[in-house]
């Protein structure tokens, strides 16, 4: 049932990361990365606090909170944080999108690697 879930949220990501792309870019190339990790809290709600506060004290731009994602961008990287009640933590997916696959990686890596040890900031 886990995997199921996981596999559900990271489609979703998937298709709104997609919807968001500029589509007169040509020749041009995106990355996609994702990542998912447990998150110090079991409570969703939590995590969606703890994905907004990594996103605002890494300085990303034009952060949104709705009731099912924390998105933001960084440079030219798009970021969605999605979480997922699981037992005994919950489960951050993390998604990020560029046009500069590095620069997707290490965004993607950087707020992976903040979420997972938050106990809050």
């Amino acid at each position: 049932m886990r995997q199921i879930i996981m596999a559900t949220a990271l489609v979703a990501v998937a298709v709104l990361i997609g919807s968001l792309l500029p589509t007169s870019q040509g020749a041009q190339s995106s990355y996609f990365y994702w990542a998912q990790t447990s998150v110090n809290t079991n409570s969703v709600s939590t995590c969606y606090s703890f994905a907004e506060s990594v996103l605002r004290y890494e300085s990303f731009a034009n952060i949104r909170r709705s009731p099912g994602e924390v998105t933001g961008s960084k440079g030219a990287t798009y970021t969605a944080v999605m979480c997922v009640g699981t037992t005994p933590r919950a489960t951050a997916i993390i998604a990020a999108v560029s046009n500069n696959n590095s620069e997707a990686a290490r965004v993607r890596d950087l707020v992976t690697s903040k979420i997972k040890g938050t106990a809050g900031y």
